[in-house]
């Protein structure tokens, strides 16, 4: 499957910069032809007064802005990266109508090598949400296990064929998983879903993957249905782990949270916990002590809310490099099987 800009050296995205930070494709940059206040005031004008003054005051503007950005140009060594004549540049607005026409038409009259994505981010749109609409291409391999068993790191060592939820949403996926969004916040839905199509795209021909049992919910976005049901009905592999490994990888992760951040997620669980062993970690944060933190967290809460799925393969991982080993021994299993019944070269289709 093809996202359909693999041979692009560059996107640029030229809607408001309001509309980018929203969402927007992977890896674009942002040239806006109008900003924010511009944008507004055109479109107010378009449907309170008339189409063609819109029209005629959104060309006089957008001829300025992009004045100004190839004024820019000799000085801006980043936009010099991107406006460079060896580049197959693609530009897309919003629906692919006059924003990315307007610099569309200055770039390849100069001599860029441009082109303009049909339909603009609405078709972009389109064919992110058609694609979660339907039953996943993949296998997937599903590490589940207890909080600090080390899934994550797996994950991340064997990033050729993996999917890192987490890393898609900055989030950790627990009660404390927003320390992740500490510097730059999560996407929002559309970007996380955005984000996610494009690691699908980027690994298309990989028929097996690898992904983390999360729950439907990371922070305040959701997993795609499809995928959601795909991962929890595949190949469950249980990954266990030493309780003190555990306490250590939970310590490294969390050894830089805020006061404010842990007694947030501590409100969160509260319920969930005695009043005495709420009152205790409490006591224990004003010495810092995260390791025993972390130990009665881990036995006194994680392991208890945490429910086991039905799993089909077990792994012990206290060694990194014997944990991928088994996992991938295991994926080769289930690849001779999958080759014997459809064919090592079948291909999958978008």
């Amino acid at each position: 499957m093809k996202a359909g800009w693999e041979d692009f050296d560059g996107i640029i995205d030229v809607r408001s910069p309001a509309e980018y930070a929203y969402s927007h494709i992977p890896n674009a940059i942002n040239l806006p032809v109008l900003n924010d206040d511009e944008h507004s005031k055109i479109g107010t004008i378009y449907k309170q007064e008339s189409p063609l003054k819109a029209k005629i005051l959104g060309a006089s503007i957008a001829c300025k802005n992009i004045s100004h950005i190839l004024d820019s140009l000799p000085e801006d060594k980043k936009l010099q990266a991107v406006l460079n004549h060896k580049n197959k540049l693609l530009i897309y607005c919003a629906r692919g109508g006059q924003r990315s026409e307007a610099l569309y038409v200055i770039l390849s009259h100069i001599g860029f090598r441009v082109k303009k994505l049909e339909n603009g981010y609405k078709g972009y749109r389109q064919k992110v949400i058609e694609y979660f609409s339907t039953p996943m291409k993949h296998v997937f391999l599903t590490l589940c296990g207890h909080t600090g068993c080390g899934k994550t790191e797996i994950i991340q060592n064997q990033e050729n064929w993996s999917i890192d939820l987490e890393a898609l949403a900055n989030h950790y996926g627990s009660s404390f998983g927003n320390v992740a969004t500490a510097k730059r916040g999560q996407p929002t839905q559309k970007m996380f879903e955005n984000m996610l199509f494009e690691e699908f795209c980027k690994k298309a021909g990989q028929k097996f993957l690898l992904i983390e049992a999360e729950s439907r919910k990371l922070g305040k976005v959701s997993v795609p249905s499809s995928l959601f049901r795909s991962y929890q009905n595949h190949i469950i592999i249980l990954v266990k782990s030493d309780l003190n490994a555990r306490i250590q990888r939970i310590t490294r992760m969390y050894q830089n949270i805020s006061e404010n951040d842990f007694f947030t997620a501590m409100e969160k669980i509260k319920p969930y916990v005695s009043k005495n062993i709420f009152c205790h970690v409490q006591a224990l944060w004003e010495n810092k002590d995260l390791s025993k933190i972390a130990e009665i967290l881990i036995s006194q809460y994680y392991d208890k809310v945490y429910r086991i799925p039905k799993y089909s393969h077990t792994i012990t991982n206290d060694d990194l490099s014997k944990s991928t080993q088994e996992i991938l021994e295991i994926k080769k299993h289930y690849e001779t099987i999958y080759n014997k019944q459809f064919g090592a070269t079948q291909m999958m289709s978008c």
